[in-house]
């Protein structure tokens, strides 16, 4: 039986993805240029350690693989005013980005994926497929381009029509053709930021050197992911961001006004969007994991955490933070000493 586009964007839309898109299985000879040319100058890749053939050829990871399906997940939540109004009072808390805001984005994605994933098999025994969202081979934002889902803006993000920029993206390859798969497309390498420069002027890190020429060792996001010491330089760049930065995005004249998410799991609940420093560093292992277990900040451990916690605490200068960073200054864990020492010598001046 042949499965075709309007078969599976009716069912991705059923299980949550408001954002469907297929297209054919290719060698993406102009994703190589692009990749290649980025590591000339320079420019290195964080946490995917795929290569760039890996990244351009998705025969690599699915042999016969004939079709790939691109979803899209928004996640774009509105901050009630009460929530604001408690976060611009109280200084000894942190700041999620949206990517963390409630469930695990990862878990999310793949329990619907794998859905869509049963409903194609059930339909044709013969269909096998592998699925990805964020950490897979090929690169989910190119993909999303190709199938017409957006284009990208100057920081990289890919903007969608009615979501932004504020989309997770995952793919599913097929062993099998779609009927009705569009061609690929080239809009999504189209500028139409039209020299904008916002989130190049705005972003903390100064991480967007030039238009789609991100420096992953400038941005606030990677660094906040790094693990060790943290150079003091990036220390006064995080501010209050305890994991991830909106910066870029919320700047950008193309996410005024798009569509809230409404995907309940990423309403911000435990932990909150703006999470206590404080109860933060008090936390063993095993309430961390209850706590922020299920949640996409938990991804590089309590350690990395509690660090930029006390970091953030040193950038507020707030002297009732002294007594929880205090325990931390002989501590034998020496990014967590460091970072304490570093947030003592800003809120006292010595």
């Amino acid at each position: 039986m042949q499965i075709t586009m309007e078969q599976i964007k009716k069912e991705a839309n059923l299980l949550g993805f408001p954002i469907v898109g297929v297209i054919k299985a290719y060698y993406f000879e102009d994703l190589k240029d692009r990749l290649e040319s980025y590591r000339d100058e320079g420019y290195e890749f964080l946490f995917n350690n795929a290569d760039i053939e890996e990244k351009c050829n998705p025969f690599l990871t699915m042999e016969d693989c004939k079709a790939i399906i691109v979803l899209g997940l928004p996640y774009y939540k509105e901050m009630p005013e009460d929530v604001m109004e408690v976060w611009e009072q109280a200084p000894l808390k942190g700041r999620l980005a949206r990517t963390a805001w409630g469930e695990d984005y990862h878990r999310v994605f793949h329990g619907k994926m794998e859905s869509l994933g049963n409903f194609l098999t059930k339909n044709n025994p013969k269909i096998s497929y592998q699925s990805y969202v964020d950490t897979g081979p090929l690169v989910d934002r190119y993909l999303a381009s190709k199938a017409d889902l957006g284009f990208y803006g100057y920081n990289n993000l890919l903007y969608h029509q009615k979501y932004g920029s504020y989309v997770f993206y995952g793919y599913m390859l097929l062993n099998q053709e779609v009927f009705g798969p569009k061609k690929l497309s080239d809009s999504g390498s189209a500028d139409l930021c039209e020299n904008c420069q916002r989130c190049m002027k705005a972003c903390p890190g100064q991480a967007i050197e030039k238009p789609y020429r991100l420096n992953a060792s400038r941005c606030v996001s990677g660094v906040l992911q790094k693990k060790g010491i943290m150079p003091d330089r990036d220390k006064e760049r995080i501010g209050s961001q305890l994991y991830g930065c909106d910066v870029c995005q919320e700047v950008c004249p193309y996410n005024e006004g798009i569509a809230c998410s409404m995907e309940s799991s990423f309403i911000p609940t435990s932990p909150p969007a703006f999470p206590d420093l404080t109860e933060l560093l008090a936390l063993s292992n095993k309430e961390f994991k209850e706590i922020y277990g299920h949640n996409a900040s938990a991804w590089r451990g309590n350690r990395i955490l509690k660090r930029n916690a006390l970091i953030v605490m040193g950038n507020s200068k707030e002297p009732k933070a002294i007594p929880y960073i205090r325990p931390f200054l002989t501590d034998t864990r020496e990014d967590l000493k460091d970072a304490a020492q570093w947030a003592m010598m800003k809120i006292e001046g010595k």
